[in-house]
């Protein structure tokens, strides 16, 4: 099969690779329908490998149809279209028990140190995968799992229908997390802060209160400007600015919760 390799920065060849193995007992082999590019993909492209074991199949966002079953796999038949996570963990440990699989000791991700969805054919856990409906199509659905962060992120805060919240970038994920945060923040205010006009045109549509500039600006002053100096209720800081954390609790009111 074909598939997209990474093997160093600025070094990823479209490459026939041999089709994936029979499947374990509770895995899938899919077919990938869709296959989109994160912005780690991008970083590892241009100043890699950072995460990337050199040799793998990148493409950690894809939507396929199962092409093959593992044994003990009975939630999904050939031919379903699903979805797939990114993370794998060994699913007993205590992190994974509580629900936190990105403790895991064992914990790897697809497209990252196992081959992924960038190629003709995939192998993933069962359990990390979910079905599509059909109301979905697959372009929407291959972005899925950057959905599925931003959405963690929204419940790792605990985002009240009435609070204020301020997501600091708007690229890929937080724009996401405009929409989610416009979603659940029904009465409240959901402000989108980039310095990147049509990142932020993005965020207006994805349904942000109001959007910010803050090119020339010192941030967290920015923040307690929009605020009205009291801080935000919950600020997200997803644009990863080496300056941005320490804006963001400058930016958060007393008591606020920021991520």
């Amino acid at each position: 099969m074909r598939a997209a390799v990474f093997h160093g920065p600025r070094d990823v060849r479209i490459e026939t690779v041999p089709d994936p193995h029979p499947p374990a007992a509770d895995e899938v082999v899919l077919e990938v329908l869709r296959a989109a590019i994160c912005g780690t993909d991008a970083a590892e492209w241009d100043h890699g490998p950072v995460l990337c074991r050199p040799g793998v199949v990148l493409g950690h966002e894809f939507v396929g149809r199962v092409a093959a079953l593992g044994e003990d796999v009975t939630s999904y038949s050939v031919g379903d279209r699903v979805v797939s996570g990114a993370g794998i963990s060994c699913g007993h440990c205590v992190w994974c028990l509580r629900g936190r699989t990105n403790l895991c000791a064992e914990y790897r991700t697809l497209g990252l140190q196992v081959d992924g969805g960038l190629a003709e054919y995939v192998t993933s856990p069962a359990s990390i995968c979910r079905r599509v409906p059909e109301t979905c199509d697959d372009d929407a659905a291959a972005m899925t799992q950057p959905l599925a962060v931003a959405l963690h992120a929204l419940s790792r805060v605990a985002l009240r229908p009435d609070e204020t919240v301020a997501v600091i970038g708007a690229g890929g994920i937080g724009s996401f997390i405009v929409a989610g945060a416009a979603h659940r923040a029904v009465e409240g205010r959901v402000v989108a802060v980039d310095i990147d006009a049509e990142r932020l045109a993005t965020a207006s549509a994805l349904g942000a209160s109001e959007s910010a500039d803050a090119t020339g600006r010192d941030l967290a002053e920015l923040l307690l400007e929009l605020s009205d100096g009291v801080g935000f209720e919950v600020v997200i800081e997803a644009s990863g600015a080496p300056h941005a954390p320490a804006a963001a609790i400058a930016g958060a009111r007393r008591g606020g919760r920021v991520l």
